[in-house]
């Protein structure tokens, strides 16, 4: 049997992520990513935080999120199995002078690090990327102190379950390492369930640029025909807007909290 055909679906979707999001450094790179945009309290999704805090960024990607909560924590560590982002995100983290911030190159679904070792882990733009996002949402549960401490869960939601499928599939037309979208239900329902009682939760909209999001690891002409097509119709759960030569596409994230019960 060869190498290959012993790989398991972990492995080979971990190089499909990994090939995904080598392709999709630019959309980390510089002031005007979407992951370095500064919101009013750019840390209120993860809040709060103190100074004795010793935080993981799970899937950190190039840890935007890991830089802006460094400040007022002791320690981050942030985990990605992409090397590209991992790098560009030491080099920024660098420039800014932040030394309490490390990156390490490794698995959601098996986070190499000790039983509750964590007061905090936070997870961002992700969970529709993995595999099996219990599993990641398991490893988080296992490597956080229990009692107070939490799990904070971000992710881009499915608007509805009728539309889930068309959704997903437009989606891996412009990053095929997208798995699946969960809907709110099921993220709350998901990290309660793992971690413990919800402290917090909240789902926002925004919309903007279709180009914005567009990378070199997107089908693009594939994603502009389902988009165009869709355009007044609203069945792919993007809610395409023609704006000019711009189509404006919105997405709805959650957020949501959860405590570490003992025992």
């Amino acid at each position: 049997m060869s190498t290959q055909a012993r790989r398991s679906p972990q492995s080979s979707h971990n190089d499909v992520v990994r090939d995904s999001f080598t392709q999709q450094v630019g959309l980390f790179t510089g002031d005007n990513s979407p992951f370095a945009r500064r919101f009013a309290s750019p840390l209120a999704w993860i809040e709060p935080l103190d100074a004795d805090m010793i935080v993981l960024d799970v899937a950190c990607g190039a840890g935007h999120a890991a830089e802006q909560a460094a400040p007022h924590v002791r320690q981050v560590v942030g985990i990605d199995i992409t090397p590209a982002l991992l790098r560009i995100g030491a080099e920024r983290v660098r420039a800014a002078g932040l030394d309490n911030v490390l990156f390490q190159e490794g698995d959601a679904s098996a986070l190499p690090f000790l039983d509750e070792s964590f007061d905090l882990i936070v997870c961002r733009s992700s969970l529709h990327h993995f595999l099996d996002p219990r599993r990641a949402v398991e490893e988080m549960a296992r490597v956080c102190r229990r009692g107070d401490g939490r799990v904070v869960v971000s992710d881009m939601i499915a608007p509805s379950a009728e539309v889930r499928d068309t959704f997903d599939k437009l989606h891996r037309h412009i990053d095929p390492s997208h798995v699946r979208a969960l809907v709110e239900r099921e993220v709350a329902e998901l990290v309660v369930d793992v971690v413990g009682p919800l402290s917090y939760g909240d789902t926002t909209s925004i919309a903007l640029p279709i180009d914005t999001i567009v990378t070199d690891a997107a089908d693009r002409d594939a994603a502009m025909s389902m988009l165009l097509d869709d355009v007044g119709r609203n069945t792919t759960g993007f809610d395409p807007v023609r704006n000019g030569d711009d189509v404006i596409v919105s997405f709805t994230g959650t957020v949501v909290h959860a405590r570490r019960v003992a025992g």
